[in-house]
């Protein structure tokens, strides 16, 4: 009766063996799946943090000529670029330097690209230069996983404000001429 025990807790030995092997077989190949998705992770927020650390850029045309009138203003479209979320580009804040007495602007952003429409009004003929620049709070895109914003939110925080470069323009005023009769009608 003891050969035959012998052979049975053998064979369940070797039984619990294989399992234990199986576990940190597939224990390992877990880990190593792991790591590789934390790679991916870490990739990710790599590049998103390289994406957010390009400076915001500001174009407008240079010069516009503008004949005044009484009704209308002059419209200068401020371009922006490297804004990622709809968030940014609608909370983008525009500044514009310097002012002087008599003349009216304002600068309204359209909130689905962040773009803004410069508007002047003046009654005085010449040449008027601006500087204009914008703020905004940078943030992270709301589809992304949890993992991958703190990662980013470490390196770079996760709502910071950031500020474009300033760029210059110029709006030359000129009056339209008055149309007279032709001397001589009745």
């Amino acid at each position: 009766m003891n050969r035959s025990k012998v052979p049975f807790y053998f064979v369940l030995y070797l039984i619990v063996l294989v399992e234990l092997f199986a576990v940190i077989i597939e224990r390992d190949s877990t880990e190593l799946e792991l790591q590789a998705r934390l790679n991916e992770y870490a990739t990710i927020q790599d590049s998103i943090v390289s994406l957010y650390s390009l400076p915001i850029l500001l174009d407008v045309k240079e010069e516009t000529d503008w004949q005044i009138s009484g009704r209308d203003s002059a419209n200068v479209l401020i371009s922006i670029s490297n804004l990622h979320t709809p968030e940014e580009k609608a909370g983008v804040k525009y500044y514009i330097n310097p002012y002087e007495e008599g003349n009216y602007y304002n600068v309204v952003v359209d909130k689905k690209t962040g773009n803004g429409n410069f508007y002047f009004k003046t009654n005085k003929k010449g040449s008027f230069n601006f500087d204009v620049y914008c703020k905004l709070i940078r943030q992270l895109p709301r589809y992304l996983p949890d993992i991958i914003i703190d990662g980013i939110s470490t390196k770079i925080g996760s709502n910071y404000e950031s500020k474009s470069d300033t760029v210059s323009f110029k709006i030359k005023t000129r009056r339209g001429q008055q149309s007279f009769d032709k001397p001589g009608r009745g």
